[in-house]
């Protein structure tokens, strides 16, 4: 579908004619008002929240283990997985669940699972030691909700960064963040934090980072702002 097509230009219509728009990440404020054109509504950047009380902090696992969920259409299943097997290489001990409906081979030792219900997925943060996330190349901030997810939980994440990553996981200790496409750099902080003796304290500073400014209720209170100001 090009994007001078009627398609784009019917949703180009139909938004122009709203009051305000609002976005996840400040790196769509401007495309997206390029795209709208002179005279069009605002458009807001509004960071996004998790539900700290459902996603709630969970005790340290007692055994290794490395998650990855999702699978939009922006994440990075290849790079993922070849990281993933640099992991379980260099410690054969550890268990690693991916949830992706890729259609690659995963590694030995990597266990691909394509769905999970939110408590099965809560459930599995609370086992696992890090959470690692891969993307290419995008202005939506795919992977951001996982990773306060996983950090509400007490989890320490390692996530690629894209623009407007670090305006949710800069600042804190809990997140490492590599470049897109490097797997070896993932892995490399993958297996840094699976042997950090203090992998405690990075899961209390997780929580701490998300309970400081990206829950639902800071959610709420932005949309709130937004909608007063007009």
């Amino acid at each position: 579908m090009r994007r001078g097509g009627a398609p784009f230009q019917g949703m180009r219509r139909a938004l122009r004619r709203l009051d305000g728009l609002w976005v996840l990440s400040d790196a769509q404020v401007a495309p997206l008002t390029a795209f709208l054109g002179d005279g069009a509504p605002p458009v807001h950047y509004v960071r996004f929240g998790v539900d700290s009380e459902f996603f709630r902090h969970a005790p340290s696992p007692t055994r290794p283990l490395v998650v990855s969920v999702g699978g939009d259409r922006d994440r990075d299943p290849k790079t993922l997985l070849r990281a993933m097997a640099t992991v379980r290489a260099a410690r054969p001990d550890v268990e690693i669940v991916v949830q992706s409906t890729t259609d690659l081979d995963p590694p030995d030792g990597v266990i691909v699972v394509p769905y999970l219900t939110h408590a099965e997925l809560r459930d599995l943060y609370a086992s696992a030691s890090v959470v690692a996330i891969a993307t290419r190349p995008n202005l939506h901030v795919s992977g951001m909700t996982v990773g306060l997810e996983a950090m509400a939980t007490g989890r320490p994440l390692v996530i690629t960064r894209t623009p407007g990553m670090d305006d949710y996981f800069g600042g804190t200790t809990a997140a490492r963040m590599v470049d897109v496409g490097d797997a070896d750099a993932l892995a490399r902080e993958t297996l840094a934090v699976l042997d950090d003796p203090a992998s405690e304290a990075l899961g209390d500073a997780a929580r701490a980072h998300v309970e400081a400014g990206y829950t639902t209720t800071h959610l709420a209170g932005r949309i709130a702002e937004v909608i007063s100001a007009r």
